[in-house]
């Protein structure tokens, strides 16, 4: 009984304590715009997460198609391109898929900068 006192004593004091001070005249105005900067922030954040799981998925894809058609279907690729030696360009796929990956991290490191001096310009 007296603990129950006690803790409403408390809450009322810290209540009145919080109420006594007044609040600016612009505190809704500065709220509001706070909460639709964060709205605006995570669905940036929810589209870009989409994009990059699309994105992954297709390449994930591409190179899954690249993989059966490559490796686990016995195609004889000399047979319709008589051309290109195979056993030359299967010695390659390291050297592009390097290039392939420094194009990706460039790419998205000129994104992230761009993006960082747009958010500095406002």
């Amino acid at each position: 009984m007296e603990t129950d006192k006690n803790t409403n004593s408390a809450l009322r004091q810290a209540l009145e304590s919080r109420c006594q001070g007044s609040l600016s005249s612009n505190f809704t105005f500065r709220m509001m715009e706070q909460v639709h900067v964060e709205a605006l922030r995570q669905r940036k954040r929810k589209a870009m997460a989409g994009s990059v799981l699309l994105i992954t998925t297709s390449l994930l894809l591409i190179a899954l198609a690249v993989y059966v058609l490559a490796f686990r279907m016995n195609i004889r690729w000399s047979d319709f391109m008589p051309q290109v030696n195979t056993s030359e360009s299967f010695s390659m796929i390291g050297f592009y898929g390097y290039i392939a990956v420094l194009v990706l991290v460039l790419l998205g490191l000129d994104h992230l900068l761009r993006a960082a001096k747009r958010k500095k310009e406002f």
